[in-house]
């Protein structure tokens, strides 16, 4: 019984993360697409970066985490979404601000915990 559980912990996680990487690119694609055509000033896109962010989050822990252990699921899958957003985002040629990793994974992090604590009462 014990080791199902693990196991649902483990894929619920990771399909978060993954899912909120998905909808993450696919938000910084159409945000690209977005500034290119109507010429948006620079000091907009992190803003915005960071909403498409915590849309992708969200997204990501709504359609993946399910039945129980709502919180630890969802924080799991929120520092898996950091750490593959941050490899992918480094591959990329980012620049490395430490406050901006910071930032992020608190972002991930408060995010994933208010809809884990939305999506239990719902389930209670």
């Amino acid at each position: 019984m014990e080791a199902s559980v693990t196991k649902s912990t483990i894929l619920q996680s990771l399909k978060a993360g993954i899912l909120s990487l998905v909808f993450s690119c696919i938000g910084v694609l159409l945000l690209a697409l977005i500034a290119k055509l109507c010429n948006m000033g620079n000091g907009a896109l992190p803003i915005i970066n960071q909403v498409l962010k915590v849309i992708a989050v969200a997204l990501g822990t709504i359609i993946s985490v399910k039945d129980e252990k709502f919180l630890l699921k969802s924080l799991i899958g929120a520092v898996i979404f950091w750490l593959l957003s941050f490899v992918l985002f480094a591959i990329l040629g980012g620049a490395f601000n430490f406050g901006q990793i910071a930032l992020d994974l608190a972002i991930a992090l408060v995010v994933a915990a208010v809809v884990a604590i939305i999506k239990s009462r719902k389930a209670a």
